[in-house]
């Protein structure tokens, strides 16, 4: 207790001072506040580098209070060790089994994007498209059991449209019922790379075999075994049926403009291919869509791959043809004419009844035709080559990306002590921006039509 003698006030005092949890600043005292006493904690600023060094060597901290949650260490380093049954039961709790895992996905999003409802036909205005918020978490989930990116914007073009909407349900559903009769193909596939990184290599594999009787494999081991260590060579079904999939939405996406999301579904589709005419027909498709992207030299690559991974003509509209067609579009975007005709002719020489390919052979004359109006031998310099933009899509990259000459170029904005300035001249009153308001003209020209503002 404290008396002051000047002002009649008097003040109880005790011995805690400051907050009453263990970190905070001020002086406790135990007979105020007993606490347990703790070594070293982390404090209310989180744990320090004494801590942490207590984290990386004993385990936790010294206190053994907070206990550390070490599943994905464990998964990671100690996954390939025995086990006790009592701990494999107990991680039953967090490892799921994946086909479980992506048949309820595979359920669910199918049950979410059926549940979508519909967008009403209107006449005199557009539709608003509804949100697929709704389908993300489910889309997620599905696209975390498969390990590729599906873009919500071309789903929501998907759902939009009803043709789309019908098609990439259908797929969904027949998906779902091969992957519950016969199992994930690029599961099967991924087992089987890590059991080869398991076993022992090539050199080892006299020293395995030995002169004493061996027991048979029992049949229904030996075709699990089968199953799960050789997948099929080629495309199974259900990787058909993911490339469809993908190869809808991406569609979807294309409708809207989207072509970069459309591009990376479509690379991802690649992964599922395993045979040249499933491969020749995803890079007919990444062709077109990096065509209309304006990406031309990714064009020009796949549509090669797409005609050289289907060197005979099986059929008059396959990928092979496509590939040669968009092959030889890329080349001639980038104002190669010579090359594009010798591309297309070899097109012509192989499907001389497809209508697309002799659409081409006649735009590719065409820009020959407007060509020798400008050039003496109808060739583009090769100092010009590809300064000429053909599509929407290259007009709106270089709205975003590009310097324009009035607009967004390094004039625009003046950084100064972290703070953005104008200092664009208004071509209006050839007046410059706020930074040079007080300065004048800096020698440059005649900023504007007033008098120096005195300083």
């Amino acid at each position: 207790m404290t008396r002051n003698i000047f002002s009649r006030s008097y003040i109880y005092r005790s011995y805690q001072r400051g907050g009453w949890c263990p970190g905070s600043k001020h002086q406790k005292h135990m007979t105020m506040n007993p606490t347990l006493y703790l070594y070293r904690f982390p404090g209310p600023r989180g744990p320090g580098p004494y801590t942490m060094k207590y984290w990386w060597t004993l385990g936790c901290f010294p206190t053994g209070r907070e206990t550390p949650f070490r599943l994905q260490e464990f998964l990671l380093a100690y996954q390939q060790e025995h086990v006790p049954i009592e701990v494999e039961e107990w991680l039953c709790c967090f490892v799921k089994d994946p086909l479980e895992e992506l048949c309820d996905a595979s359920k669910d999003l199918f049950d979410a994007v059926e549940a979508f409802p519909e967008m009403e036909p209107t006449r005199g205005y557009r539709a608003v498209k509804p949100s697929v918020t709704p389908l993300l978490a489910t889309l997620k989930k599905f696209e975390r059991q498969l390990g590729f990116k599906i873009s919500p914007t071309g789903l929501r073009a998907v759902v939009s449209n009803t043709l789309l909407k019908e098609r990439f349900l259908d797929d969904l559903f027949e998906y779902r019922k091969l992957i519950e009769r016969e199992g994930s193909t690029p599961h099967r596939r991924l087992a089987r790379e890590s059991l080869e990184k398991l076993l022992p290599g090539r050199e080892d594999e006299e020293s395995c075999v030995t002169a004493q009787k061996v027991d048979m494999v029992g049949k229904e081991l030996g075709k699990f075994v089968g199953a799960v260590a050789s997948p099929p060579d080629t495309t199974a079904a259900d990787e058909k049926k993911l490339i469809c999939l993908l190869t809808t939405i991406s569609e979807g996406c294309v409708d809207l403009g989207h072509y970069d999301d459309a591009s990376s579904m479509l690379a991802d589709a690649l992964l599922f291919c395993h045979d040249s005419d499933i491969k020749a027909a995803a890079h007919a498709n990444l062709a077109i869509s990096s065509l209309l992207n304006g990406k031309f030299r990714q064009a020009e690559y796949n549509g090669r791959e797409a005609a050289l991974l289907q060197p005979e003509a099986k059929s008059v509209s396959g990928a092979g043809a496509k590939g040669h067609a968009v092959w030889a579009a890329a080349v001639a975007y980038q104002d190669d004419i010579d090359k594009a005709e010798r591309i297309i002719n070899d097109a012509l020489s192989l499907y001389s009844s497809n209508e697309a390919i002799k659409e081409m052979a006649k735009q590719i004359q065409k820009m020959r035709v407007a060509q020798s109006s400008f050039s003496s031998n109808g060739e583009v310099p090769e100092t010009l080559r590809g300064s000429r933009y053909y599509l929407p899509s290259q007009q709106s990259q270089a709205l975003a990306r590009g310097s324009g000459k009035g607009f967004d170029n390094e004039f625009d904005w003046a950084l100064f002590k972290n703070k953005l300035y104008p200092n664009k001249m208004d071509p209006t009153t050839n007046e410059m921006g706020s930074v040079f308001r007080r300065v004048g003209d800096m020698g440059l020209f005649i900023s504007s039509s007033r008098s120096m503002e005195p300083l």
